[in-house]
């Protein structure tokens, strides 16, 4: 049997063939590699192939693994950093001209996390440019392609990381996450993706689009390999004060708890509205499988998520000006149009209008948790469309609707695959849960996961 025989694995049975040594992972890096190097021009995925310290990574593995010194899951087990996690003398460009050259001193603590953890770095891969998008659509270094449908976009702005973890080409890629952009690719290629509750992750040495929103997740293409990576990069960091220094549970194991009982809330507001009907049929048919698993739907109300996009836009557009405010001065012409745009609209933004939009947060969150003291996850599309067209800008303002509000809110939430439109594309599901209940929402998604079969469909290039 050959390595490219488990490109599509998922990253835990990948695991188990290399801790067994039914496949080595010098041989899997390699196959992986020539994949990357033969489809790439193809989708566009990556901006630095990293293939030399990957197979140095990948030797050491083995030997390790050989000693009997296995790590765990992720031992030898090749991944992808967003172009956002800083890695020491590797460039890291936030898919920019500004950036184009720069190499950090340091690694990002995520970076960090899962090279301790024995993962293999193939390099890194594309995103929208500073994370302030969801097509990840690059004037500097070309649009990455949905690997679904290459005349669609792999969703932004983590979609370097989406489009190569569904092309069967990394068993996990790192995201950020500040209005959808781990959610928002994951569903546009058909793979799952985490964003967990704020301050679960560390965001050190990962370049923010906007300090009071940014989170950070992993890509997989299942809901326990999800598990696994976020078990990874996890926990209190000094270096990050964001983080909160709160124990972290063993999400894997959190799985088999099943969803018999468990109270699953339907908005009766804004998640269901104006979206795609292909895409609300496929979400309640999704709801009626979790029913059939012993779930129970509690109809809930959030009449404050309707203000959701304006504070987004007032708190996100605010803090990017602010991190840009010496770049857009002497090199506004250095970024890509809408990215301009966004960072020059929001030095216009009042300050008034900024702390008017943190206190609607206060209010969209109260009614979070008003509907968590009835239920004990929330089910809604991830998105209200299938992955916009590349080129069309329009289309793809509207995709983060349904994402805004954890990220204002800072709440856990997971998308997974859930059908596909009449065209081929994915559709996702979103499931949300309470703060720091990761491992509720990675369990009712796992269930929902075993029994379908959306997650065993690959696409062809």
């Amino acid at each position: 049997m050959t390595t490219t025989t488990f490109a599509f694995a998922t990253m835990i049975e990948i695991a188990k063939k290399i801790q067994t040594r039914d496949i080595s992972p010098v041989e899997l890096t390699e196959s992986m590699l020539q994949q990357i190097e033969q489809f790439n021009p193809t989708l566009n995925a990556f901006v630095t192939l990293t293939s030399e310290l990957a197979m140095e990574q990948a030797k050491k593995a083995e030997a390790e693994i050989e000693m009997g010194a296995y790590k765990g899951p992720l031992h030898g087990v090749p991944i992808v950093h967003k172009d956002l996690y800083y890695t020491k003398g590797i460039r890291t460009t936030a898919s920019s001209k500004i950036l184009a050259d720069f190499i950090p001193d340091y690694d990002a603590t995520v970076v960090a996390k899962l090279a301790d953890a024995g993962a293999v770095m193939l390099g890194k891969v594309q995103t929208h440019e500073f994370a302030a998008g969801g097509a990840t659509d690059s004037p500097h270094f070309g649009p990455c392609h949905n690997p679904w449908n290459l005349e669609r976009v792999p969703g932004g702005s983590s979609g370097g990381s989406a489009a190569s973890v569904a092309a069967g080409w990394a068993f996990l890629g790192t995201g950020s996450d500040t209005g959808g952009s781990i959610r928002i690719p994951a569903a546009c290629c058909g793979v799952v993706g985490i964003k967990p509750t704020y301050g679960r992750v560390s965001r050190y040495g990962i370049f923010p689009l906007a300090w009071s929103l940014d989170h950070a997740g992993p890509i997989t293409r299942s809901v326990k390999d999800a598990a696994l990576g976020l078990q990874a990069m996890a926990g209190y960091d000094p270096k990050d004060e964001s983080t909160v220094d709160l124990p972290v549970p063993d999400y894997a194991a959190a799985l088999q708890g099943g969803v018999k009982g468990l109270r699953i809330g339907i908005p009766k507001q804004y998640y269901f509205e104006a979206v795609d009907v292909e895409v609300e049929q496929a979400v309640r048919a999704a709801i009626d499988v979790l029913c059939e698993l012993g779930a129970e739907t509690v109809e809930v109300s959030l009449p404050m998520m309707k203000y959701a996009p304006g504070a987004e836009w007032a708190i996100c557009l605010s803090e990017t000006a602010a991190i840009h405010d010496d770049w857009i001065r002497v090199r506004p012409d250095d970024y890509a149009p809408d990215v301009r745009l966004m960072i020059e609209a929001g030095k216009h933004i009042p300050a008034a209008s900024y702390l008017q939009a943190q206190r609607v947060r206060h209010l969209i969150h109260q009614d979070f948790m008003a509907a968590f003291s009835q239920v004990d996850v929330l089910v809604t599309p991830t998105l209200p469309h299938v992955a916009p067209r590349i080129g069309y800008q329009d289309e793809a303002l509207n995709i983060a609707r349904f994402t805004f509000p954890t990220d204002v809110t800072g709440m856990p939430s997971l998308s997974l695959p859930c059908g596909f439109s009449t065209d081929g594309l994915p559709i996702g599901l979103q499931l949300i849960g309470r703060p720091f209940a990761e491992a509720t929402v990675l369990c009712a998604g796992y269930a929902y996961e075993q029994a379908t079969a959306w997650h065993t469909r690959h696409p062809t290039f």
